[in-house]
């Protein structure tokens, strides 16, 4: 990538026109970027402006534009590529719509991040900061314009790569989620240059030998181009969910030309959209055997009450692809627990270390020498040094919950704020930070971290219903509660995880009653297991012994599954305690001497 702005094109540049532009731009309803896209876009444009296009580069986009730290590796942090593919297409959306008849056309050309200007029509140049007042107006946009609208109208600006093809066109290599290691990609440039981008397709044994996550390509089954423009973005949005989701290296799919991995899996499907809804088909494979895995199919309204947004899809995917006992996560854990320790690559030995599972002493102990080894090595870069820190400092914690050992907790501690040092804004450091502190009983630096959590992702479901617990934890459950119904509203997978906690906070916060609960109690399960827990709280040992009734009706299985569930996602202790007291109460208790089978 040069970084620099190519030559005008027939015209005097006017600076002053090309700032109104920019503002233009950024008032419209039709720029669909977010706050952060849209701060890249203004400093790339002034810095262009400025003279400075040379310097338009990754990491100085990082840094100024994301708040990233001085130690930003473009090779280990993808954010500026994936971004930019993002405010590209933004742009495009903007010129086929409200932009259309603009005089000045503003492009980050692929291949760079340093802005063109294009004069595209002989108009008179806008006054500065005027934008036509039907624009300016707030208006209720139905869902159904706002996820497929845009998405054709995008798409339109891609008919190049998309005719004549029913497959959705791969994202481009320099905005591929290019996460951990990639052996198939050539050798990394020193920083302040763009890393290449050129795949090999040199057979290579680390490529072989590591388990990396390929999602896509995402067939569509007709020629529309709003389907395949659809496909690409839910590829996109697939690929960034599963790597904040797993430690294993993600990728999206490369050219044909290149070689996957043999140790891995892969994440694909087809897409059919019709007037009134969308259909979504997804298999994970085993890319060593070519055996399907994993199937499910989604069916979404695409009408104007509840739109399928690429957004919505793949989190219909990723949540149970990769949720604790998800196909992913389990087929991924049996796979790495045959081979030698010693043979495991760093992030290999991350996965299985924050994988929730019980891990014996032996494992422990292979796991800790291999995330640390790593971490400390001169070689790694700053922010995967941060990722393995955290591990690290994730696995000492599940080890004092399991041994109670205070040397294992101080050293949870210890991991958690080298990584938060490396990186002070990321989602992993910090989850491990508040984890660690919330342990040690030390809750205001434990909720600091976790409020630094949810701004470096904001309404994160699992990290708004820890808050929720260890709030309860502390005594305050006037403050949990409402983190536990954030997080059970925004991912309703949360809600069996944090109900029987929930029922037991609102007893504490003062509510006789279980009229609260009326809005989650239904026949499933994991509801009537909480309505119970609530009952015995207030002594209607008949009413709880009742619901234990219906749950085992509901789930013969559940007791022992429940259990085993505690070990894997264990609760802070004093909630356990409660939880499981209740339980054993009305026979919702596994037996003593239940263990999981590894």
């Amino acid at each position: 990538m040069t970084g620099e702005t190519p030559p005008a094109q027939g015209w005097a540049l006017d600076d002053r026109a090309v700032r109104t532009q920019l503002e233009r731009i950024l008032a419209s309803d039709h720029f669909d970027a977010s706050d952060r896209n849209r701060r890249f876009l203004r400093y790339v444009v002034e810095e262009c402006l400025e003279g400075r296009a040379q310097q338009i580069k990754a990491y100085c986009i990082a840094v100024s534009v994301f708040n990233r730290e001085p130690s930003f590796d473009p090779q280990s942090d993808p954010i500026v590529r994936l971004e930019a593919g993002r405010l590209r297409r933004s742009l495009e959306h903007y010129y086929l719509t409200a932009g259309r008849s603009d005089p000045i056309r503003i492009v980050v050309p692929k291949g760079g991040y340093a802005p063109r200007f294009e004069r595209v029509s002989d108009a008179p140049l806008p006054a500065p900061h005027t934008v036509p007042a039907a624009e300016a107006i707030q208006r209720p946009v139905s869902l159904r314009i706002a996820g497929f609208a845009a998405v054709v109208l995008i798409a339109v600006g891609l008919m190049g790569l998309l005719i004549g093809r029913n497959l959705a066109t791969p994202i481009e290599v320099e905005e591929a989620l290019a996460l951990g290691s990639h052996p198939t990609m050539s050798s990394a440039e020193p920083r302040g240059s763009e890393p290449a981008t050129a795949w090999t397709t040199a057979p290579s044994a680390a490529a072989d030998a590591s388990m990396t996550i390929v999602v896509g390509p995402f067939r569509t089954t007709g020629q529309s181009t709003e389907d395949g423009a659809l496909a690409a973005m839910l590829t996109d949005e697939i690929a960034s969910g599963l790597a904040n989701r797993t430690d294993l290296p993600v990728r999206i799919d490369p050219p044909q030309s290149a070689r996957l991995p043999h140790q891995g899996f892969r994440l694909s499907g087809s897409l059919q959209g019709h007037d009134a809804s969308v259909r979504l088909v997804v298999n994970l494979t085993d890319l060593a055997t070519g055996t399907v895995l994993w199937s499910t199919s989604l069916d979404r309204s695409a009408g104007p009450e509840g739109a399928a947004t690429p957004q919505a899809l793949a989190a219909g995917i990723v949540d149970p692809v990769a949720a604790p006992q998800g196909p992913l996560l389990s087929s991924a854990s049996a796979r790495l627990r045959t081979k030698p320790t010693s043979s495991l690559s760093p992030r290999e030995c991350a996965f299985l270390a924050t994988g929730r599972h019980e891990i014996p002493a032996v494992e422990r102990v292979a796991l800790n020498g291999c995330l640390t080894s790593a971490a400390s090595a001169l070689t790694t870069s700053a922010g995967e040094a941060a990722r393995l820190w955290s591990a690290l400092s994730l696995l000492q914690s599940d080890a004092y919950r399991t041994e109670r050992n205070d040397a294992a907790l101080n050293d949870a501690l210890a991991a958690a704020l080298r990584a938060t040092e490396l990186q002070p804004t990321s989602l992993r450091p910090l989850t491990a930070l508040y984890t660690a502190y919330c342990l040690r009983g030390e809750y205001s630096p434990c909720f600091a971290a976790g409020q630094r959590a949810l701004q470096a992702s904001p309404g994160d479901a699992h990290v708004l219903g820890d808050l929720g617990l260890w709030h309860v934890e502390a005594g305050q459950s006037a403050k949990g509660l409402p983190l536990l119904e954030q997080a059970m509203e925004r991912d309703p997978a949360q809600r069996e995880r944090l109900l029987s906690a929930y029922s037991l906070a609102l007893q504490r916060h003062g509510h006789p009653d279980s009229t609260k609960l009326e809005f989650e109690v239904t026949a499933a399960a994991p509801a009537q297991a909480a309505l119970a827990v609530a009952f015995v709280q207030m002594g209607r040992m008949d009413e709880a012994k009742a619901a234990a009734t219906r749950v085992l009706a509901a789930d013969p299985d559940f007791a022992r599954r429940t259990a085993r569930e505690q070990r894997i996602q264990p609760l802070p202790p004093t909630l356990d305690a409660a939880i499981r007291s209740s339980y054993a109460m009305v026979g919702l208790a596994a037996p003593a001497t239940d263990s999981v089978t590894r």
